[in-house]
């Protein structure tokens, strides 16, 4: 089993209206959306991520084998997950404004002007099309660690180009093996799957161009691709 992080379905121009998934409160003690995201995770094992919402430390407690079970182990890794993830939500909002996506993770759909300019930036007809996708695609990445039971991965990680979705641990693995090795494993497939997402990343400075101006050059540009594709 595996549990799956939940968003409050959310878009560029801002989350939608759906509840937040919360425990009813009283009246008088409102609870804050910053409040309703950092109020789950794991007791017995914490997370630090990077800027694209991938662990880039993962820490198990002392009795972690103790009172974790090897066939919960991935469900309780992405109980460890998903608060860290809500801790980061909880950051943006204690802002004071209503947070986009693109702040939480910077794998996210780039706002309207970064698309402008990573397009402006292509060199080819292939290289513009291939990045008009690369902008837009959710994707779907699986890496497995270097650890193996039955000569088949014993932790499994799925994630988009957000967040983490799951990640599976063979319970005759986690059984026998220790917590750092789980940690490890965990890390390492998080490599993995940074190595997998597109790299979106302007290396120009368009900072003098008015959205307006990158949208006419851009225009030119691609136009001028076209016209130079090799047919």
């Amino acid at each position: 089993m595996v549990i799956q992080p939940h968003f409050n379905h959310y878009d560029d121009d801002g989350w939608d209206e759906e509840p937040w998934d919360e425990e009813p409160v009283a009246a008088s003690a409102p609870v804050s959306p910053a409040q309703a995201w950092s109020s789950s995770g794991s007791s017995f094992a914490t997370m630090q991520l990077d800027a694209a919402l991938l662990p880039v430390r993962v820490e198990l407690s002392k009795q972690w084998s103790r009172y974790v079970e090897p066939r919960d182990v991935g469900d309780e890794l992405m109980r460890a997950y998903q608060g860290a993830v809500n801790e980061r939500v909880a950051q943006r909002f204690s802002s004071g404004a209503w947070p986009s996506l693109a702040s939480v993770s910077e794998g996210a759909v780039p706002p309207y002007r970064t698309m402008l300019m990573l397009l402006l930036e292509t060199e080819t007809w292939e290289q513009y099309r291939e990045t008009c996708s690369a902008v837009v695609r959710s994707g779907d990445y699986r890496a497995h660690g270097r650890a193996e039971i039955y000569d088949e991965p014993a932790v499994l990680v799925r994630a988009d180009r957000i967040s983490l979705l799951s990640i599976t641990v063979w319970q005759e693995w986690a059984q026998q093996a220790d917590r750092l090795q789980i940690a490890d494993e965990i890390l390492w497939c998080a490599d993995e799957i940074r190595s997998l997402r597109p790299k979106l990343v302007v290396r120009g400075d368009f900072s003098r161009y008015s959205e307006e101006d990158l949208e006419f050059r851009l225009e030119r540009h691609r136009q001028r691709l076209f016209e130079d594709r090799v047919i």
